[in-house]
C-alpha cells in the first residue's frame, strides 16, 4: 500500500519516484500561490509557524509537497507520513515494528480467526486546526472512512485493501467498483483528448499519436461500457448495484465503541494492515459541514485525533505539526512539533549543509557526501524493503513504435540485460542500496516451512533466482534486441524514459540512456524529466513508455509487491494480463492457498510468481533495493524507519541531552 508510483524516502533526503501509485497532485495550500516557494533548492528559513523557543522541535526538510491529506484518496509516502501522524488508526506500528493498540482498547478474535470485534477507546476527541475538541472518536468513523475506499466517485486506489484484508463481500464489492472506476476514467480521458497533447516526432505527426490514441480509447471505453451494459444495465445502475454491495461488505458500528469486521479467510497479518493510513477514521459530520470539494484540501479543513495537528501548511515551504493536546496519550508524547521544510528537489549538498550548520536535524547522504560524512559517529544506516525500477508501458495506450517493440519480452529482457545497475548504487548513490534483478526484497519475508529462509533463498533453491532475473549481461542484450528488430523489420525505435529532475535523477538517466543506446543498437533514448505530480498523473493515464518508479510494502508479506501487476490494480499502469498469475495472487490471499495447512506451497507459488513476472515476462527492469545512510541529531532516540505503512512515528521519539 505504500507507495503508489512514488516511494519518497521523505525525511532522509531522497525523492525517488514509487509505489504506491498517485493521482493528480492538488495544489494544496492556505496561502496564495503565487506566494509559495517554487525553486528547487531555495533554502532561505521562513519563520516557523509558532515560536519554536522552548519546544523540543524535531527539525526536518521535505523535498516535495503533499498532493491532498484525504486518507481513502492519498497513495503516497509523504501524504502517509503526514495522515500517519496527525491521525490515529485501530492500530499503530510500534518502535519494534509491531502493532500497538492506537484507538483501541481491547479487541477479539472469534475461535475461527474470522471475525474480530475492535471495543475502542471512550473519551477520544477530534479536534480542529485550532486545537479545538469536536467530538468524539467513534466506530462509525471507521464505518465511514473505510466505505468511502469503495466510492467510485472517490476513485480510491486502495479500494483493494477490502480483498487484502479479506473482508467478507469486499472483493466482490472492489471488483465491481474498479470496473465503474476504470470506465469513467478512459472516458474523461477521451473527452479531455486534444491533438495538442502530442508533438510530430522522427516517426509520426502529432495528428497520428492523437488519432491512434483517440481509437484506442474508444475502443477500451466502449469494451469497458458493453461488459458494464451486459451485467448491470448501465452505468449509473452499475453504480446502484455497487452501492447495494456495499452494504453488505462485512464492517459494522455495532454502538459507538464497538467496530466489528468479518473475514472470508484468516489473514495473519490483519493488524499489520490496519496501521495502514488508508484504514484511519474519518468524522462524517465534519466532512459533510466542509464538503467533498474543500475537506482535506487544507489544514483547516481536516480533523485529528493522532498525536499531532497539522497546524501550518504552506505549498513550497512548510508542513508543520504540534502536539495535539487532547490526544488520548498525550502525557507520553515528547516533541512539541515538527518542523518540515519545503525545499522542492533539493541537492544533497544542501540538505547536508544545513545539518551541519545545525538547521535541521536529519538527512540522508549520496554520492560524494557518503565518502565525506559516512564514518562520523552521527551517520546512521536507514533500513528499508522498498525497491526501484523501471515501469515499462507496452499494452496501456496507442500502439506507437516504442510499443510494438516492448511488446516481445525479448525486448524488455535485453533493457534489464543492458543496464549496470551497480554504477546505481554505487558510484551515484553510494549509500547501501543493493543493485538489484528482483523485486521481492531480500530480509523481508521468510517461511517456517523452508527452515526459515527468506524469500531471496528459497527463490535461489527454486529457480536459481536468489539475485533476481536476467542478470546483467551486454551480449544477451544486443542477441535479443537484434533478434526482436529484425523480426519487426525496424531499425530504430525511440524510447521515452520519465523521470524525476533532481540531481540524482539526471546522473541516473543519462546511465541508462548511455547503457542501452551502446547495448541495443538503433535504440535512442529520450529523457523527460517531470515534476512529481505531473508524473504521477501521467502515470496513472498511462502517458508513459518507460518509467522510474518504485514500491515499497504495505504489509509483511509478498503479496505487496507482487499484487500490483494484477490485471484489475490501480498500479498496474503498463497494463500486465496474465490471468493465472492473477488467480495465484487472489488464491494466496484469500483462497486454497490462503489455508495455514498449504503455507508451504503458498509461499513457493508466490516465488515462482516472481519468476514469471521477471524472469519469463520481465514486466518492469527492477533498478535496486533501497537502503539510506543518513546524518541524524543523536539526541532523538526511538527515531526509527517502518518497514510498511507510515515511515515514522513520531509519538514514539524521545529527546536526551
Amino acid at each position: 500500500m505504500k507507495k503508489l508510483l512514488a516511494l519518497l524516502l521523505v525525511l532522509t533526503m531522497t525523492l525517488s519516484l514509487a509505489a504506491c501509485g498517485g493521482k493528480d497532485k492538488e495544489k494544496t495550500t492556505d496561502i496564495d500561490s503565487n506566494e509559495s516557494v517554487t525553486e528547487g533548492d531555495k533554502t532561505d528559513a521562513k519563520e516557523p509557524a509558532e515560536d519554536q523557543d522552548d519546544k523540543k522541535v524535531l527539525r526536518l526538510i521535505d523535498v516535495t509537497d503533499i498532493p491532498k491529506l484525504i486518507s481513502w484518496q492519498s497513495t503516497d509516502n509523504i501524504s502517509f507520513q503526514i495522515l500517519g501522524n496527525v491521525l490515529g488508526g485501530l492500530f499503530v506500528k510500534g518502535t519494534d515494528g509491531t502493532p500497538k493498540p492506537e484507538m483501541v482498547d481491547t479487541y477479539d478474535v472469534s475461535e475461527d480467526g474470522l471475525t474480530y470485534t475492535f471495543h475502542l477507546k471512550k473519551g477520544v476527541q477530534w479536534v480542529t486546526n485550532a486545537g479545538e475538541p469536536y467530538g468524539e472518536v467513534t466506530a462509525n468513523d471507521f464505518v465511514f472512512a473505510w466505505k468511502k475506499l469503495l466510492d467510485p466517485d472517490q476513485a480510491a486506489q486502495y479500494a483493494s485493501l477490502f480483498e487484502t484484508c479479506a473482508i467478507k463481500n469486499g472483493a466482490t464489492a472492489f471488483k465491481l467498483q474498479n470496473e465503474i472506476v476504470t470506465h469513467d476514467k478512459n472516458a474523461k480521458s477521451l473527452a479531455n483528448l486534444k491533438v495538442s497533447n502530442y508533438e510530430d516526432t522522427e516517426e509520426e505527426t502529432a495528428q497520428q499519436q492523437y488519432d491512434a490514441a483517440k481509437k484506442e480509447l474508444e475502443d477500451k471505453v466502449s469494451n469497458l461500457l458493453a461488459d458494464i451494459e451486459k451485467n448491470y444495465g448501465s452505468v449509473d445502475e452499475a453504480k446502484v448495484e455497487l452501492a447495494n454491495l456495499v452494504e453488505t461488505v462485512a464492517i459494522s458500528a455495532e454502538d459507538d465503541y464497538t467496530f466489528k469486521v468479518e473475514l472470508e479467510s484468516v489473514v495473519p497479518y490483519l493488524l499489520d494492515l490496519l496501521c495502514f493510513p488508508s484504514l484511519y477514521p474519518a468524522n462524517e459530520k465534519f466532512y459533510n459541514e466542509v464538503g467533498a470539494d474543500k475537506y482535506g484540501k487544507t489544514a483547516e479543513d481536516f480533523l485529528y485525533n493522532g498525536a499531532y495537528v497539522f497546524k501550518d501548511w504552506k505549498l513550497g515551504e512548510r508542513h508543520y505539526l504540534v502536539k495535539n493536546e487532547h490526544y488520548w496519550d498525550a502525557d507520553n508524547v515528547e516533541l512539541d512539533a515538527i518542523d518540515s521544510r519545503v525545499i522542492l528537489d533539493a541537492k544533497n549538498d544542501t540538505t547536508v549543509n544545513m545539518y551541519l550548520e545545525g538547521e535541521i536535524d536529519r538527512t540522508g547522504l549520496k554520492g560524494e557526501n557518503v565518502d565525506k560524512y559516512g564514518s562520523r559517529p552521527d551517520a546512521i544506516v536507514v533500513p528499508d524493503s522498498g525497491i526501484q525500477y523501471l515501469q515499462m508501458n507496452p499494452w496501456n495506450g496507442a500502439l506507437t513504435p516504442a510499443r510494438k517493440v516492448l511488446q516481445d519480452a525479448r525486448a524488455r529482457k535485453a533493457v534489464n540485460y543492458a543496464i549496470d545497475k551497480s554504477y546505481i548504487t554505487d558510484v551515484v548513490l553510494k549509500n547501501g542500496s543493493v543493485a538489484a534483478n528482483y523485486f521481492v526484497p531480500r530480509s523481508f519475508v521468510s517461511s517456517k516451512d523452508h527452515d526459515g529462509k527468506d524469500f531471496r533463498e528459497v527463490a535461489q533453491d527454486l529457480y536459481d533466482g536468489k539475485d533476481g532475473y536476467n542478470i546483467y549481461n551486454p551480449e544477451e542484450a544486443t542477441k535479443l534486441w537484434n533478434e526482436v528488430m529484425s523480426d519487426l523489420g525496424m531499425t530504430e525505435v525511440t524510447i521515452d524514459l520519465m523521470l524525476g529532475n533532481t540531481e540524482e535523477d539526471k546522473k541516473n538517466a543519462t546511465h541508462i540512456k548511455d547503457e542501452m543506446e551502446k547495448n541495443l543498437p538503433g535504440c535512442k533514448v529520450q529523457i523527460s524529466t517531470i515534476p512529481w505530480g505531473d508524473r504521477l498523473a501521467r502515470t496513472a493515464q498511462g502517458d508513459f513508455i518507460m518509467n522510474w518508479t518504485g514500491w515499497g510494502p504495505d504489509y509483511p508479506d509478498s503479496p505487496t509487491f507482487l499484487e500490483i501487476f494484477m490485471a484489475d490494480s490501480e498500479y498496474n499502469n503498463g497494463k500486465y494480463n496474465n490471468p493465472t498469475y492473477d488467480e495465484t495472487i487472489r488464491s494466496a490471499k484469500t483462497g486454497e492457498l490462503a489455508d495455514p495447512a498449504n503455507s508451504k506451497e503458498r509461499f513457493e507459488k508466490l516465488v515462482e510468481l516472481e519468476k514469471i513476472l521477471l524472469g519469463d515476462d520481465q514486466v518492469i527492469v527492477p533498478l535496486y533495493q533501497v537502503s539510506g545512510l543518513s546524518l541524524s541529531n543523536p539526541k532523538f532516540k526511538n527515531y526509527v524507519k517502518q518497514q510498511s505503512g507510515c515511515d515514522y512515528v513520531y509519538k514514539w521519539i524521545k529527546i536526551e541531552e
